[in-house]
């Protein structure tokens, strides 16, 4: 049917509830009720032909997915719409969305700390991807986000060789994608894989080249300086491992310049600012500075403990709301 085409172009553009105009304009008499009243009464797609069955609840999970990918909220819902619209799509052919459900759907999973079984739908999706790429590169951005998020669960799980194949394989293909803000957030997790295992100065070169895009990046849009910070902080123990103290200092106070700043603008920031004196800490006491590594220590536990009672002054102010 064309109208499948016509509802996937709708779910791809992230307006699922646009295609139900689209199906109530083509639908037989009996599917227009359903359709109108298809989030009142979802219950009541039993009743049309399996056909179109599957593209109503299609269009029902797919907007609970975007709903929930949204809101960032509730991962449980997120992951069975998302599974659940992925299973519809396979019914009605439409690969490409079915292999972002599965991507979506696995990544909640993963978010939930269910990592056992995490792996398998994004490797679903990586198989499908894998083949539509060779027919139209259009598939490539998605294929390098499920790339980078099996090198992230393979890292969580200490599977060093997995993780370190799929980050080099998510690089090669973000790279040909040519998405900027991507291919930053690969080389900063290759950099952090390279930190921990010690492999010290590949973390650097990944770094490194991730630092120039996230430099360029904040200069035009300032919601990359955040993680431009975390980036400085994480090159600066980076820097204290190899010895390179003044680096390492030199990174850690830019990264507290930015939080700082952040800070001033937004309380959430602050944790990011204690950190940073925690590290500062780190780096003073390794070069024997005690005195300074006291009191940024000092300065990081006051932190500590302001955001500590904002957290429980707020959830008593919700309890005695609620």
């Amino acid at each position: 049917m064309d109208i499948i085409n016509d509802v996937a172009e709708m779910i791809r553009k992230g307006t699922p509830l646009n295609a139900i105009d689209v199906i109530i304009a083509n639908a037989p008499d009996d599917v227009k009720k359903v359709a109108m009243n298809l989030f009142a009464d979802p219950i009541s797609v039993a009743n049309v032909d399996d056909d179109w069955k599957d593209l109503l609840l299609l269009v029902y999970f797919s907007y609970h997915s975007h709903l929930s990918e949204a809101k960032g909220e509730d991962l449980s819902n997120l992951a069975v719409s998302s599974l659940a619209a992925a299973k519809l799509c396979r019914r009605l052919g439409i690969a490409d969305l079915e292999a972002r459900f599965l991507e979506t759907g696995g990544k909640a999973i993963h978010q939930m700390r269910m990592v056992n079984k995490a792996e398998k739908t994004p490797k679903e999706a990586e198989l499908i991807l894998k083949e539509l790429s060779e027919k139209n590169e259009s598939n490539l951005p998605l294929l390098a986000e499920v790339l980078n998020e099996l090198a992230v669960l393979y890292m969580d799980v200490k599977m060093n060789d997995e993780a370190e194949k799929y980050l080099q394989q998510a690089l090669e293909v973000e790279r040909r994608a040519g998405r900027k803000e991507k291919l930053a957030e690969i080389l900063y997790n290759a950099g952090v894989f390279y930190t921990r295992a010690e492999k010290f100065e590949m973390a650097e070169r990944f770094y490194k080249e991730c630092e120039e895009i996230l430099i360029k990046l904040s200069e035009q849009d300032r919601g990359f300086i955040p993680q431009l910070g975390t980036l400085f902080n994480d090159m600066g123990v980076l820097y204290r491992k190899l010895s390179k103290f003044e680096k390492s200092e030199e990174y850690h106070r830019e990264a507290l310049t930015i939080f700082d700043a952040l800070s001033n603008e937004d309380e959430k920031w602050l944790k990011y600012v204690a950190d940073t004196y925690n590290h500062m800490g780190a780096l003073c006491s390794d070069i024997m500075r005690f005195d300074e590594a006291s009191k940024y220590y000092s300065v990081a536990r006051k932190l500590y403990d302001e955001i500590e009672k904002k957290y429980k002054k707020a959830g008593s102010v919700k309890d005695n709301f609620y």
